[in-house]
């Protein structure tokens, strides 16, 4: 989607810091408040150069309240001086807007923690974590518009700073100074115990890795040998290193169980594409899942490669449609 920022809502100088050195990560939060305005207005009073420097409204307009090159006091982190100085300020941060955790009394939910009429939230908008986690089991949702625009601002602010396409594998642990150095994209939650942003939703952390690339790492290390190398493609740069032979037994035989299930025409024409994305140089290749089983369709997980050869192959095929995460082959 086409970014738009608005610069509507802008903290004066004094209430951030200046630019410091270069940004190395992003950091998600929400608010535990009600609209974008509302916290910017509260920012605004507070005076104590807290803040991030993008806050999504919930129907995803972004606003920049300070330029992303600055920084301000985002963590709250217990750490010396110096240290949580060095790491605030190589963190660019967002905030969307969301009242957070939710309790229940009665069948109902609430919100900011008050059991009154004004504080009802409808379970049609919150998220049901299934189990209790740091205290809340449901939250309020994130509107789609909020997550398309927060995952174009990642993008984007990825790019533009040169940050790691990357986060721990972890996400709803928290790691605390284990991630005193670490470059990429993490959630406050992540180096405070107390917190809940973002929320638990898996969705959120899905998008990233799905629509941009966003790769986990172990424990905020380096990432596990298995992992897709999707950075660089990301960032339109050609992964051609070798697949190690084990990963690539293991990704044939997880294909063959999933041709298998498709009608036996369907499944030898996506075979073939299999076959051209892995031959000669290419080295590209895709981890099939959710077969129809007597179907003409099947999903798909890059893996490594060249991403834009899957549909440039499976066009040139006469597949019947090919997207960034499915394949349908014409029935007949």
């Amino acid at each position: 989607m086409p970014l738009s920022i608005d610069r509507s809502l802008r903290l004066p100088p004094d209430q951030y810091l200046p630019p410091s050195g270069p940004k190395t990560g992003i950091a998600i939060h929400h608010t535990v408040g009600g609209s974008a305005r509302s916290t910017f207005d509260w920012w605004l009073r507070d005076g104590e150069q807290i803040g991030t420097a993008y806050l999504i409204e919930r129907d995803g307009r972004i606003h920049e309240v300070f330029p992303p090159e600055a920084w301000a006091w985002q963590f709250g982190l217990k750490w010396s001086s110096a240290r949580k100085i060095a790491f605030e300020r190589r963190f660019i941060g967002i905030e969307l807007a969301s009242e957070g955790g939710l309790i229940e009394r009665d069948g109902k939910l609430y919100c900011f923690e008050r059991i009154s009429p004004r504080c009802e939230k409808s379970r049609a908008d919150a998220f049901d974590h299934g189990h209790p986690y740091r205290g809340y089991r449901y939250f309020d949702r994130y509107e789609k518009a909020q997550l398309d625009s927060l995952v174009a601002l990642v993008d984007d602010l990825l790019g533009r700073f040169g940050i790691p396409r990357r986060r721990p594998d972890r996400p709803l642990d928290f790691h605390g100074e284990q991630l005193e150095r670490f470059t990429g994209v993490i959630g406050h939650a992540m180096v405070r115990a107390d917190k809940t942003d973002p929320a638990p939703d898996p969705e959120l952390w899905e998008r990233l890795t799905r629509e941009i690339g966003i790769v986990a790492v172990n424990g905020g290390g380096a990432p596990p040998a298995a992992a897709p190398a999707v950075a660089a493609v990301a960032a339109g740069i050609p992964d051609d290193r070798p697949t190690p032979l084990d990963e690539t037994a293991q990704l044939f035989a997880d294909n063959v169980t999933e041709l298998n299930k498709l009608k036996p025409a369907a499944g030898s024409l996506v075979k073939c594409l299999i076959m051209e994305l892995e031959r000669d140089a290419r080295s590209t290749y895709i981890r099939l899942h959710d077969a129809v089983p007597g179907g003409h369709r099947v999903r798909y997980t890059f893996v490594r490669g060249r991403a834009d050869l899957v549909g440039r192959l499976a066009r040139a095929l006469r597949f019947a449609r090919v997207t960034d995460t499915e394949l349908e082959v014409r029935g007949g």
